[in-house]
């Protein structure tokens, strides 16, 4: 299995997590809803259920906000693990950066100007040798 496929996995895999604790979290706040609802409330047993949903609720906060920190990178085009986003624009980059110089020097290679200006500096080397 690839490191990506194992991430994506990992990724997928908090999300059901989060999933499950926020259906814990609905199922606890009914319960309380309906103990509030009772003549006689049972504190402790209000307290426990209150306890389970706010230690819940980080427990969703912290994976959601992971997340949406991964996807923003991924978005962003920000290096990430199992990215080669940045390779590829390097790459490309590198590759048109390489096809702008060779373009240059063939227009250097087949310059008139530039070849009557070699031929007439040559010429003047030669005047200047005989001097």
């Amino acid at each position: 299995m690839t490191d990506f496929t194992n991430t994506t996995s990992q990724t997928l895999e908090q999300l059901r997590t989060a999933e499950g604790k926020l259906t814990t979290m609905l199922w606890n706040a009914g319960n309380i809803v309906q103990q509030l609802s009772c003549e006689q409330i049972p504190r402790e047993q209000i307290e426990s259920l209150a306890r389970s949903f706010s230690e819940n609720a980080q427990t969703v906060q912290q994976s959601l906000h992971a997340s949406v920190a991964n996807l923003e990178r991924i978005s962003s085009g920000l290096p990430h693990e199992d990215s080669c986003y940045g390779a590829w624009l390097d790459f490309n980059l590198a590759s048109m950066r390489t096809e702008t110089t060779r373009n240059k020097l063939y227009e250097l290679k087949n310059n008139l100007e530039l070849q009557r200006s070699r031929e007439r500096v040559k010429e003047l080397e030669g005047q200047l040798a005989q001097l």
